[in-house]
Protein backbone atom coordinates (compact mmCIF):
# COMPACT_ATOMS: atom_id res chain seq x y z
CA UNK A 1 0.00 0.00 0.00
CA UNK A 2 2.97 2.18 1.01
CA UNK A 3 4.15 1.39 -2.61
CA UNK A 4 1.20 2.79 -4.17
CA UNK A 5 1.23 5.78 -2.58
CA UNK A 6 4.60 6.82 -3.32
CA UNK A 7 4.26 5.78 -7.27
CA UNK A 8 1.10 7.58 -7.52
CA UNK A 9 2.49 10.66 -5.43
CA UNK A 10 5.92 10.49 -8.38
CA UNK A 11 3.40 9.80 -11.03
CA UNK A 12 2.01 13.38 -9.85
CA UNK A 13 4.56 15.51 -9.68
CA UNK A 14 6.38 14.04 -12.93
CA UNK A 15 3.12 15.24 -14.45
CA UNK A 16 3.13 18.37 -12.74
CA UNK A 17 6.41 19.58 -14.01
CA UNK A 18 5.79 17.73 -18.14
CA UNK A 19 2.52 18.70 -18.76
CA UNK A 20 2.81 22.41 -18.73
CA UNK A 21 5.91 22.05 -20.95
CA UNK A 22 4.12 20.00 -22.75
CA UNK A 23 1.03 22.97 -23.00
CA UNK A 24 3.14 25.84 -23.41
CA UNK A 25 3.39 27.71 -26.63
CA UNK A 26 6.13 26.94 -28.85
CA UNK A 27 7.79 30.11 -30.36
CA UNK A 28 9.67 30.31 -33.40
CA UNK A 29 12.27 33.37 -34.14
CA UNK A 30 12.56 33.70 -37.48
CA UNK A 31 15.54 35.40 -39.36
CA UNK A 32 14.42 39.23 -40.69
CA UNK A 33 13.94 39.86 -44.26
CA UNK A 34 15.93 42.38 -46.12
CA UNK A 35 13.75 44.45 -47.97
CA UNK A 36 16.37 46.81 -49.46
CA UNK A 37 17.93 43.68 -51.48
CA UNK A 38 21.20 44.99 -50.44
CA UNK A 39 23.31 42.23 -50.03
CA UNK A 40 25.70 43.29 -47.51
CA UNK A 41 22.88 43.72 -45.33
CA UNK A 42 21.84 40.75 -45.12
CA UNK A 43 23.77 40.23 -41.71
CA UNK A 44 21.29 42.18 -40.13
CA UNK A 45 18.19 39.42 -40.51
CA UNK A 46 19.83 36.95 -38.38
CA UNK A 47 21.28 39.71 -35.92
CA UNK A 48 18.08 41.60 -35.51
CA UNK A 49 16.41 38.34 -34.85
CA UNK A 50 19.21 36.12 -33.07
CA UNK A 51 19.20 40.14 -30.34
CA UNK A 52 15.09 39.53 -30.20
CA UNK A 53 14.95 35.96 -29.93
CA UNK A 54 17.76 36.58 -26.56
CA UNK A 55 15.48 39.46 -25.47
CA UNK A 56 12.04 37.93 -25.46
CA UNK A 57 13.83 34.78 -23.42
CA UNK A 58 15.78 37.14 -21.26
CA UNK A 59 12.43 38.61 -20.19
CA UNK A 60 10.89 34.89 -19.33
CA UNK A 61 14.44 32.80 -18.48
CA UNK A 62 12.52 29.80 -17.38
CA UNK A 63 10.40 29.65 -20.24
CA UNK A 64 7.10 29.65 -18.13
CA UNK A 65 4.61 31.47 -20.47
CA UNK A 66 6.19 30.06 -23.87
CA UNK A 67 8.80 27.82 -25.32
CA UNK A 68 11.45 28.98 -27.06
CA UNK A 69 12.88 26.67 -30.19
CA UNK A 70 16.47 26.68 -29.78
CA UNK A 71 18.45 28.22 -32.43
CA UNK A 72 20.19 25.12 -33.58
CA UNK A 73 17.15 23.74 -35.02
CA UNK A 74 15.60 27.13 -36.10
CA UNK A 75 19.03 27.14 -38.55
CA UNK A 76 18.74 23.11 -38.69
CA UNK A 77 15.14 23.23 -40.36
CA UNK A 78 15.75 26.50 -42.54
CA UNK A 79 18.81 25.06 -44.06
CA UNK A 80 16.77 21.64 -44.76
CA UNK A 81 14.36 24.37 -46.81
CA UNK A 82 17.43 26.41 -48.19
CA UNK A 83 15.19 29.56 -46.85
CA UNK A 84 16.10 32.32 -48.62
CA UNK A 85 14.45 35.80 -48.09
CA UNK A 86 14.81 37.06 -51.41
CA UNK A 87 13.83 33.77 -53.28
CA UNK A 88 9.95 34.13 -54.66
CA UNK A 89 9.36 30.90 -52.59
CA UNK A 90 10.51 32.43 -49.24
CA UNK A 91 6.58 32.73 -48.37
CA UNK A 92 5.68 29.41 -48.60
CA UNK A 93 8.76 27.69 -48.25
CA UNK A 94 8.83 29.65 -44.54
CA UNK A 95 5.63 28.04 -43.14
CA UNK A 96 6.71 24.55 -44.05
CA UNK A 97 9.73 25.08 -42.16
CA UNK A 98 7.13 26.71 -39.39
CA UNK A 99 5.55 23.24 -39.32
CA UNK A 100 8.48 21.29 -39.23
CA UNK A 101 9.47 22.81 -35.93
CA UNK A 102 6.24 22.04 -34.10
CA UNK A 103 5.91 26.13 -34.15
CA UNK A 104 2.37 27.50 -32.36
CA UNK A 105 3.56 31.15 -32.85
CA UNK A 106 6.68 32.97 -34.82
CA UNK A 107 8.10 36.10 -34.44
CA UNK A 108 9.19 37.75 -37.97
CA UNK A 109 10.02 40.88 -39.25
CA UNK A 110 11.67 43.34 -41.89
CA UNK A 111 13.88 46.22 -42.77
CA UNK A 112 14.77 48.60 -45.53
CA UNK A 113 17.32 51.12 -45.17
CA UNK A 114 16.21 54.39 -47.05
CA UNK A 115 18.87 57.12 -47.21
CA UNK A 116 20.45 57.34 -43.60
CA UNK A 117 17.35 55.54 -41.67
CA UNK A 118 16.20 52.09 -41.39
CA UNK A 119 12.60 51.36 -40.94
CA UNK A 120 12.17 47.93 -39.30
CA UNK A 121 8.74 45.83 -38.23
CA UNK A 122 8.18 42.63 -36.29
CA UNK A 123 5.06 40.93 -35.83
CA UNK A 124 4.09 37.81 -33.93
CA UNK A 125 2.25 35.04 -36.55
CA UNK A 126 -0.60 32.57 -35.27
CA UNK A 127 0.37 29.71 -37.38
CA UNK A 128 -2.71 28.19 -37.47
CA UNK A 129 -4.46 31.26 -39.28
CA UNK A 130 -1.02 32.53 -40.44
CA UNK A 131 -2.04 36.33 -39.74
CA UNK A 132 -0.30 38.68 -37.67
CA UNK A 133 -1.29 39.79 -34.10
CA UNK A 134 -3.03 43.06 -35.35
CA UNK A 135 -2.85 44.25 -31.37
CA UNK A 136 0.96 43.64 -30.78
CA UNK A 137 3.25 44.59 -33.39
CA UNK A 138 6.62 46.62 -33.70
CA UNK A 139 5.92 48.89 -36.71
CA UNK A 140 7.44 51.89 -37.89
CA UNK A 141 10.58 51.65 -36.00
CA UNK A 142 13.44 53.95 -37.23
CA UNK A 143 17.19 53.79 -36.17
CA UNK A 144 20.51 54.84 -37.89
CA UNK A 145 22.36 52.09 -39.64
CA UNK A 146 24.80 52.59 -37.00
CA UNK A 147 22.56 51.92 -34.11
CA UNK A 148 19.79 49.40 -35.65
CA UNK A 149 20.18 46.65 -32.82
CA UNK A 150 19.07 49.17 -30.25
CA UNK A 151 15.48 48.96 -31.72
CA UNK A 152 15.51 45.14 -30.51
CA UNK A 153 14.24 46.42 -26.65
CA UNK A 154 11.52 48.12 -28.10
CA UNK A 155 10.39 45.52 -30.63
CA UNK A 156 10.33 43.02 -27.68
CA UNK A 157 8.40 44.89 -25.17
CA UNK A 158 5.95 45.58 -27.82
CA UNK A 159 5.54 42.07 -28.96
CA UNK A 160 5.74 40.06 -26.13
CA UNK A 161 2.62 39.89 -24.88
CA UNK A 162 1.17 38.56 -28.29
CA UNK A 163 3.79 36.09 -26.72
CA UNK A 164 1.60 35.62 -23.69
CA UNK A 165 -1.74 35.23 -25.13
CA UNK A 166 -3.53 31.71 -25.29
CA UNK A 167 -3.67 30.00 -28.61
CA UNK A 168 -7.44 30.05 -30.36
Amino acid sequence: MNKTIWWTLLAGITAGFLLPAIAQTRVVVLPFRNMDGEVSLNVWSFDLADSLRRMLVNTDPAQTAFVMIPQDSVDLVTSEFNLDPTNVQFESDVWRAVEKLKADKVVQGNFFRRGGRVLMNAYVYDVEFKMADPEYQAKNLYKTPETVLDVVPDMAKKLYPALLKPLP
